[in-house]
């Protein structure tokens, strides 16, 4: 009886073990069920996600950010550039007529001066002594006629005796306006209004005729002269407009041609064109300029930065922007550049661009032809 009891016992161990084995399996099958369908949910929600952001054009598509321009017509110049100065019309270097010695300067550099004032005195000390010993001469030749005439009126003396007085009488009036005159050459006179720009002796000094001795300047009739090749000839006529550029004063101004020279010159093969300045105290004489003249007009053209057009072995072309199916894609455009037509960093297209075109003005230089792109 004593050895069924243990043996008993133990078949009611391993029974509890039993059921509780069961339990913990059925726990577990149930958890796994839930997560199975959790995820399952989790999955559905992501392909949503993904759905919604590729429709909408989202990140699922890489770009390249980048800038653009939308082409417009609109004018198109082109200009020719001279090397040019500034000429006083009225720029006279004023020379003695005789030769002589500097006595006395009567003018400075920015004197204002008139036409016919002495600008410096040569010395006429013994000229001065001529025309004294010759007024002496005129006075009693002048007496000596007049007492001539009276007799020769009262039928008093020869006919001879009154001519040779009457001679001697006009030849010392000549004799004294010569030497008067020859006086007056001892003199620099200026032969324009303006002002003395150089004064360019001292007192003391020889001058003779040809030799610099003032430069006067008139500076209200100041123009600019350049040399334009011979090959816009026919593209440059009087009255054309252009503009005046001074690198010195950083300014412009804007003029037309006012002289075309009619020769070519044989060394250099160019013509002079000439443009009239409007009044400027800062204009000089000689000042460097720079001319450019309008040879190409189009009030309506395609014109695009020339420092964006690239080339490869097809040719010139740039990146324009265009939709593809929602999405901006970088378009390789073949484009031609109008002969010549380059100015100013700016090009104008005659193929290839129309009016409406998205131009990639920045960044084109990392795109490829179908690349995404954004603005």
């Amino acid at each position: 009886m004593n050895n069924k009891l243990p043996a008993a016992f133990c078949l009611l161990l391993l029974t509890g073990a039993a059921c509780t084995h069961r339990s913990k399996l059925e726990t577990d099958k149930e958890k796994l069920t839930q997560l199975k369908k959790q995820e399952g949910d989790i999955m559905s929600q992501i392909q949503a996600l993904n759905d919604t952001i590729k429709a909408e054009g989202g990140n699922t598509v890489k770009t390249t950010r980048v800038g653009e321009q939308t082409l417009a017509l609109q004018p198109f110049r082109h200009f020719v550039e001279v090397q040019a100065a500034v000429y006083g019309q009225d720029n006279i270097e004023v020379s003695s007529e005789t030769m002589g010695v500097i006595k006395r300067i009567l003018v400075t550099e920015g004197d204002q001066v008139r036409k016919g004032q002495v600008l410096a005195q040569l010395d006429d000390s013994v000229l001065l002594q001529n025309i004294q010993e010759m007024q002496s001469a005129l006075n009693l030749a002048a007496t000596l006629y007049e007492k001539q005439k009276a007799l020769w009126d009262q039928k008093i003396g020869t006919e001879v005796q009154y001519l040779s007085a009457k001679t001697n009488y006009e030849s010392q009036q000549n004799r004294l306006s010569a030497l008067q005159q020859q006086d007056e050459m001892m003199k620099l006179k200026s032969p324009i209004d303006g002002v003395v720009d150089a004064v360019n002796i001292k007192i003391g000094e020889s001058v003779a005729p040809g030799l610099p001795t003032v430069r006067v300047v008139n500076l209200e009739h100041l123009k600019v002269k350049g040399d334009v090749a011979e090959a816009y000839i026919a593209d440059i006529h009087k009255g054309d407009s252009l503009k005046i550029s001074f690198p010195d004063l950083h300014t412009e101004v804007t003029s037309t041609v006012s002289y075309i020279s009619r020769s070519i010159d044989e060394v250099n093969r160019t013509f002079t064109v000439e443009v009239d300045l409007p009044q400027n105290p800062d204009y000089h004489p000689n000042m460097i300029a720079i001319m450019k003249i309008m040879d190409y007009y189009n009030p309506a053209a395609i014109v695009i930065p020339v420092n964006i057009v690239q080339n490869d072995p097809t040719g010139a072309f740039v990146y324009t922007a265009v939709d593809h199916n929602g999405i901006m894609t970088a378009t390789k455009a073949p484009v031609t550049i109008k002969t010549g037509m380059v100015y100013d960093g700016m090009a104008e297209i005659s193929a290839g661009l129309k009016a409406g075109d998205k131009l990639v003005t920045v960044g084109y230089e990392d795109l490829n032809n179908g690349d995404a792109i954004s603005f």
